[in-house]
């Protein structure tokens, strides 16, 4: 507890999101922030798995929740219950994600190899998961640009726009930011394919001396 302030704990939620606005201490500001985060975390990490239909992804989604209500704090205006606002950004932030995933091949499971870890289990598909992002950070940074790779987490990762990215960047070139994400996804579908290829020749090598034997 911070000298002459309450003890967050027993502040009710409505009322604590309003002392975070207009909190000019820092310290005290992530120590209710962290108490509203106490406070939810589980039910919005439930929400994103049911909206997305996957509870281990709902776990990093609500991470991504909480960044949003923390950049976002000053619109809450009080009218409503937290756990509305929450949901609210919750189902807006999982709708974006569905969206980037349908919109984007090289975010589907499918554009990964094929020999990771079963899904039958969560520690497989934790372990698959991580996998599939050092794949892929690693294919980024093999492939494209700093440029492309800035562009690439701008727009997928913190959800930017393509205009607000290309006048963040100082772009200058005709298409803006939309000719970087072209030109980075041709490379990396055309390594991934080449990945493919690669994959699939010691599997039919071995096949052919199977059958030889």
């Amino acid at each position: 507890m911070l000298d002459g302030c309450p003890e967050v704990s027993v502040i009710p939620d409505e009322e604590l999101m309003l002392i975070l606005q207009l909190t000019g201490d820092s310290v005290r500001a992530n120590e209710i922030f962290g108490e509203l985060f106490r406070r939810y975390h589980a039910r919005v990490a439930s929400w994103c798995g049911r909206l997305v239909h996957d509870s281990s992804c709902g776990m990093d989604l609500a991470q991504e929740v909480f960044l949003k209500a923390w950049r976002h704090r000053h619109t809450f205006r009080g009218d409503s219950r937290i756990c509305t606002w929450l949901y609210a950004i919750s189902r807006n932030h999982c709708l974006n994600f569905i969206r980037r995933i349908e919109a984007d091949p090289l975010a589907r499971v499918e554009a990964f190899p094929s020999d990771l870890a079963d899904r039958s289990s969560n520690i497989h598909a934790s372990v698959e998961n991580a996998q599939a992002f050092r794949f892929l950070w690693a294919l980024l940074e093999k492939s494209l640009t700093d440029m492309e790779k800035r562009v690439m987490a701008l727009h997928f990762g913190h959800g930017m726009t393509l205009d607000a990215i290309t006048c963040s960047c100082g772009l200058t070139n005709p298409s803006g930011a939309k000719a970087y994400i072209v030109n980075a996804r041709r490379k990396l579908r055309r390594v991934m394919a080449a990945s493919r290829k690669v994959a699939v020749l010691p599997n039919a090598h071995a096949k052919v001396q199977s059958r030889a034997a």
